[in-house]
């Protein structure tokens, strides 16, 4: 990725190399992304047989960064433009969410096996088992990677939402759990300003969802990153599954 000047202003130049994030990437920018106008990136050409994208520069630093990581109105203001993406298409029903989500953990699972306790592993298979019971599900534009590093945030605090490559349609919850996992773990301030940007709760029947989810996302982050060589990513992973199995005593 590169920041290039241009006679007509800067804009970002993305090579995407996996076919599927670059199809995402794609879908979003063109279907989820317009709807936002300055808040987030916006396509402006591609090449579909390189895997190039080119892009709107948004100004500011990432919201992770110590000038603005953990401050409660980046996340409220954060909250508010999510809200915005997950409103920028229809509802869509996920009749068969649960299968699937469950197939993925098998998925998941059978490629950890020889990395995780094989006790901790059935007690995250229950709990995901527990998703079909739980009755349908509507999916939105999710961005399934919303955390302070793809928040921008300029000098007056506006924040803006960058990187679709994770993005699908996917039901709301699904872009807290990470959150949940990192930036707001032991930070209930820093969830109660997102909701309240948000503007919707999180009640039983959704955080009995994100413990499914977060089942799920433990699993496949120990695998994918101990298959990628990124110990401190699976390290990540393997600390979410403990938090999650403890959650659940």
């Amino acid at each position: 990725m590169a920041r290039v000047r241009t006679g007509s202003g800067d804009v970002v130049v993305k090579w995407v190399r996996s076919p599927r994030t670059f199809a995402r990437e794609v879908r979003a920018l063109r279907e989820f992304t317009p709807l936002l106008a300055g808040d987030a990136s916006q396509l402006l050409d591609l090449d579909e047989t390189a895997q190039v994208l080119v892009v709107t520069f948004l100004p500011g630093d990432l919201a992770s960064s110590p000038r603005w990581s953990e401050q409660p109105a980046v996340h409220e203001r954060a909250g508010r433009l999510l809200r915005r993406l997950h409103e920028s298409a229809p509802p869509q029903p996920l009749p068969d969410y649960a299968q699937q989500l469950l197939k993925s953990f098998d998925g998941w699972a059978e490629r950890a096996a020889a990395l995780v306790d094989a006790s901790d592993l059935g007690r995250a298979r229950a709990i995901a088992a527990t998703v079909a019971d739980l009755g349908p599900v509507d999916g939105v534009p999710a961005h399934r990677d919303n955390t302070e590093r793809n928040w921008l945030v300029d000098d007056a605090g506006h924040v803006r939402l960058i990187d679709f490559g994770a993005c699908d349609v996917e039901p709301w919850w699904v872009d807290l759990q990470r959150l949940e996992a990192r930036e707001w773990s032991g930070r209930p301030d820093l969830q109660q300003a997102f909701l309240a940007g948000y503007g919707r709760p999180i009640d039983d029947r959704t955080r009995h969802l994100l413990r499914v989810y977060r089942a799920r996302a433990a699993v496949s982050t120990i695998a994918w990153a101990t298959e990628h060589d990124d110990l401190v990513f699976a390290d990540e992973g393997r600390a979410q599954l403990q938090a999650l199995l403890a959650d659940c005593r």
